[in-house]
């Protein structure tokens, strides 16, 4: 039976290039947007309505660099700085997860990016247990690249060692069970430049492209990382991923604080993805990646999170609105202006995500993937959208997330989640994995 819901009387912001619509309809029938505008007489009889009641509605936010498996390690590791932080902490508890408590901790992430307004995500797992991951956000309808970690006995945490042919074999089990799925699909996360073999890293590549998936890795994020990647290969970060062949328009890099302006060049000659995440960078003192000179370079940016232990929270509004003045503090107040923002918060990722041919914009044959908010007297009296969004609202003025067209979070209720059942899992899985890594 088709399903159908009008949105109408919106206040509709097509994509981040446009002007907005006052009075809009949008018609959304299987999971399309079939009708922007005018509206026929029998498609309104015969549809569910939302009545927006002139609330501004615009494309869903993308993030493409969340950690869904560290979500119940929120506020574990306060004021480290990073190694530390890494070794003490995350991969120790990383190393502990379990079925159960990687679905509660994907759970958890993916109530927060459902009710701050993200509907497409690329998250970075684990070593272990990705296809959890899958499950999950299969299950809470939202739309993704679930990235599969390596780490091999070179990463410097043997507990995450894990050997080459088991990651692969994992990864073919996905493939197998989840590759013809139309919203999720496998990306491929050697950790970072250290964290497997030189030849293993060529050979994950490799698996990759055979495959025709993405490559999602850490790069440059703070200056000893990019020290000790010099002195053991006598190159510096991003060209050393170079001469193993991991750059182009296949591989995202996360991060990019540290970065020189001839791997700048080698990055934008071979399309490289970068993904920024402001509030991360900041937490753990990472410093100000130089965003506005990748965008001058013609570089594809998009937005993320990164973790709850890094960040706390899964907000793409407050990532936006940080990467917006963070720039202006490196390069002026002219730097990288609200619509510009915006643009990487959704056709950035989308463009990143090889998606954007179906998600991004809302026009007639597009995923319905949307968003509602509610007016803010933080944004008002301005007319224009973007400033709005970067400046003025956040979070908490979503009133509604669709998917695919299907309503995922609305005036205050998780659709897809239970709330009281999910709050007390939390409580438990986090005690047990605390348990199990020996931190409490």
């Amino acid at each position: 039976m088709t399903k159908k819901i009008l949105i109408r009387n919106a206040r509709i912001w097509p994509n981040p290039a446009a002007d907005t619509v006052l009075n809009g309809s949008i018609l959304v029938e299987d999971g399309v947007i079939r009708k922007l505008g005018a509206v026929a007489p029998e498609d309104r009889a015969s549809a569910d309505v939302i009545d927006a009641e002139g609330r501004l509605v615009m494309p869903g936010l993308v993030q493409t660099h969340v950690h869904l498996c560290q979500t119940l390690m929120r506020g574990a590791a306060e004021d480290l700085p990073l190694l530390r932080w890494l070794r003490d902490y995350i991969w120790p508890l990383e190393a502990a997860h379990d079925h159960e408590s990687l679905r509660v901790s994907a759970l958890l992430a993916c109530a927060a990016l459902i009710r701050s307004g993200t509907t497409t995500v690329m998250t970075f797992e684990t070593v272990r247990g990705t296809e959890v991951a899958f499950e999950a956000v299969a299950e809470v309808g939202l739309m993704g690249h679930i990235s599969h970690c390596f780490m091999d006995n070179s990463g410097g945490y043997a507990p995450l060692a894990v050997p080459l042919a088991d990651s692969f074999r994992a990864c073919e089990r996905i493939l197998r069970r989840w590759g013809g799925h139309p919203d999720l699909r496998l990306a491929i996360a050697p950790r970072f430049a250290l964290s497997s073999t030189p030849q293993s890293l060529k050979e994950v590549a490799k698996f990759a492209r055979e495959n025709h998936l993405l490559l999602h890795t850490h790069a440059s994020e703070q200056r000893d990382e990019v020290e000790e990647v010099q002195r053991r290969t006598g190159y510096s970060n991003v060209e050393f991923l170079d001469e193993l062949g991991i750059l182009g328009p296949d591989v995202c890099l996360v991060h990019c604080v540290h970065v020189e302006p001839q791997e700048m060049q080698r990055m934008a000659e071979t399309n490289t993805r970068v993904i920024h995440c402001p509030s991360a960078n900041l937490k753990l003192g990472s410093g100000i990646a130089p965003i506005t000179e990748y965008v001058e370079r013609g570089l594809i940016v998009s937005l993320g999170a990164d973790g709850a232990p890094c960040n706390n929270r899964l907000d793409a509004f407050t990532e936006m609105r940080a990467a917006a003045l963070l720039q202006k503090i490196r390069s002026g107040p002219s730097a990288l202006p609200a619509r510009k923002i915006v643009e990487m918060a959704i056709i950035g990722g989308a463009i990143t995500l090889r998606w954007d041919h179906e998600i991004g914009v809302l026009r007639p044959g597009m995923r319905a993937n949307l968003i509602m908010l509610e007016r803010s007297w933080q944004a008002v009296p301005t007319e224009e959208p973007a400033s709005r969004v970067v400046y003025g609202h956040n979070s908490e003025d979503v009133c509604l997330t669709m998917v695919n067209g299907k309503v995922l979070y609305r005036d205050g209720r998780l659709l897809t989640i239970d709330e009281d059942r999910l709050e007390r899992d939390v409580t438990v899985q986090r005690r047990l994995l605390f348990e199990r890594a020996g931190l409490r």
